[in-house]
């Protein structure tokens, strides 16, 4: 234990650890619909950068729980840092947990859906609905979602996972996608406790919404224990082919590794329990847990972003096969600072600031911080002197009121999403639940926190920057349905090539093959006909490349 706090002194110390003025706060949601004012917060769950009704504006979807009655919200950008709610559900049934919900094409019919969870109580109905569907309306600009035809909108679909009367079931972790590569997109449903213990369910729907589709349960992994199932997410750790499904325990970190084997199979090939129990700090991850490969080399990376006041951030790198995994792969990263007693949460990647180099972007729960963890670009991942850590936001100098001050706020940010360009003005955004608001001590808390990186996403900067390279640019929008704009920049007349690949490396479409001359080129690139996911483009010139990944969400 001692060796392990050394270390988290030491790796501390050579942090380079800064309030930046490169992130701005610049929305906040200061008033609940259909609340009173300044009620307790109990939002719990935010997910942003859509564009569902494809009119060019984002949209961010939020949720509160825990009240009489329950919400699911939409927001949509009006204009530049202005957001407006389009569209709302009430949740029906009492509940007594989380209300997670995802954005994607369920039933694989081009159209984009709303599907929505919650841990529905078994009284006074005791076999109550837990799942709804609701299905945009497919036209443009219009923010309909459900079924309008019989009066108030009604979901499209709803369902009860098959469950036994009287049975707990909470569902908290959802992801749609083409998980066993068959071509059909699945919902990845993790179940943070219930009657059954901890689940993982793969679900797929045959038929449509607007027919008689119905739900099909193609995997369900049930009866794990230990603490509660917080973070399920899904990748590619051992480089394969073959999609994972990573559940991760809070319970001195126990990680559950199942593969996709062939369509609809699905196989538990690793289990690794109570892997920092010698130290006593009981480790989990509230949807922390994130596959990427951060430095571009072909190899995913597992970063955690373990829980409980050390706020350590783990790592699982050059693994060759998951079900050879052994403890010693689950290496500390780093520890970051702790500050009125806080947490880590919420863990996503991206690229804030479009320099071309990842950050693992990770919420504070009660230390009111928002982290930046950027990897330097070069290195091995795995050590911590190859990363700079920025704090983006910080509640409490945003206040202006100190921990230790008396009162004092309590912030928990609990959940946090990439929002990217929302409001279309070139910034990126991020956007964070807070999920205990202070309004008696601090009349400017909210529930919801927007923060925006000041640099503008293109590739002009780093075009200026190194006029003698080529340049491929983040598409925009990403994620995207069903085009999107991809920009380039080559320093002289030479060969290019710009192609777009799945996952697995098949050649999707080739955009461009040719002789072009000097300067920034854009095209479009058209994926109507293709399954929701994550692709990677590709721009050769004169024999030297460099990829993106682009992210398509129906």
């Amino acid at each position: 234990m001692k060796k392990l706090l050394t270390l988290s002194i030491m790796l501390l110390l050579a942090l380079n650890l800064s309030a930046q003025s490169e992130y701005n706060h610049v929305w906040s949601l200061h008033q609940k619909p259909f609340q009173a004012p300044e009620v307790g917060s109990e939002m719990a769950m935010v997910k942003a950068g859509f564009d569902t009704d494809n009119d060019g504006k984002g949209e961010f979807i939020c949720s509160y729980t825990d009240l009489d009655t329950n919400y699911v919200l939409m927001y949509e950008a009006n204009g530049d840092n202005n957001y407006e709610l389009v569209w709302y559900w009430a949740i029906p049934v009492p509940i007594n947990s989380f209300a997670p919900f995802v954005v994607g094409d369920l039933d694989n019919n081009g159209i984009v859906e709303i599907t929505v969870c919650a841990a529905s109580r078994t009284d006074p109905n005791p076999n109550p609905s837990r799942l709804w569907v609701f299905e945009w309306s497919g036209v443009q600009g219009e923010n309909k979602y459900g079924n309008y035809t019989n009066g108030p909108m009604q979901p499209s679909a709803e369902w009860n996972f098959n469950l036994p009367a009287s049975i707990d079931f909470r569902p908290y972790s959802l992801i749609i996608e083409d998980i066993d590569n068959d071509g059909q997109n699945e919902l990845i449903v993790g179940v943070r406790q219930g009657g059954r213990g901890r689940e993982v369910m793969v679900v797929s729907v045959i038929g449509q919404f607007d027919g008689f589709g119905s739900f099909d349960i193609e995997y369900n992994l049930q009866g794990l224990t230990g603490g509660s199932l917080y973070s399920v997410s899904t990748g590619d750790l051992d480089n394969d082919g073959k999609r994972e499904i990573h559940a991760l325990i809070w319970n001195y970190l126990t990680l559950h590794i199942i593969e996709s084997t062939g369509p609809n199979q699905f196989e538990l090939v690793k289990s690794l329990d109570t892997l920092y129990k010698f130290t006593g700090v009981d480790y989990g991850a509230v949807d922390g847990v994130v596959t990427v490969d951060i430095d571009g080399d072909g190899k995913n990376e597992m970063f955690i972003a373990g829980t409980e006041p050390t706020n350590t951030i783990f790592v699982i790198s050059n693994i060759t096969d998951v079900a050879n995994i052994t403890p010693a792969d689950v290496k500390v990263l780093m520890t970051l600072p702790v500050k009125a007693g806080g947490k880590l949460r919420s863990m996503q990647v991206l690229d804030m600031d479009g320099d071309g180099k990842k950050s693992l972007m990770i919420a504070g729960e009660t230390n009111g911080q928002l982290f930046d963890v950027e990897y330097k670009g070069s290195g091995d991942p795995s050590l911590a002197e190859n990363w700079d850590v920025k704090v983006a936001f910080d509640i409490f100098q945003h206040s202006g009121i100190e921990p230790t001050a008396t009162p004092t706020i309590t912030p928990r940010l609990f959940y946090a999403y990439p929002a990217l360009d929302m409001d279309g003005d070139g910034k990126s955004e991020f956007i964070c639940v807070n999920y205990s608001s202070d309004f008696a001590v601090w009349s400017g808390d909210g529930y919801l926190w927007m923060v925006e990186n000041n640099t503008a996403v293109g590739i002009k900067d780093e075009v200026n920057a190194n006029p003698n390279s080529f340049v491929l640019g983040q598409n925009y929008p990403n994620p995207f349905n069903p085009s999107t704009s991809i920009e380039y920049y080559i320093p002289e007349t030479g060969l290019v090539t710009l192609s777009v690949y799945d996952i697995l490396g098949n050649l999707i479409a080739e955009l461009q093959n040719g002789i072009q001359n000097s300067g920034t080129h854009s095209v479009v690139f058209n994926a109507e006909k293709l399954s929701s996911g994550t692709y990677l483009y590709r721009l050769n010139y004169n024999g030297k490349s460099v990829s993106k990944k682009l992210l398509l969400m129906k």
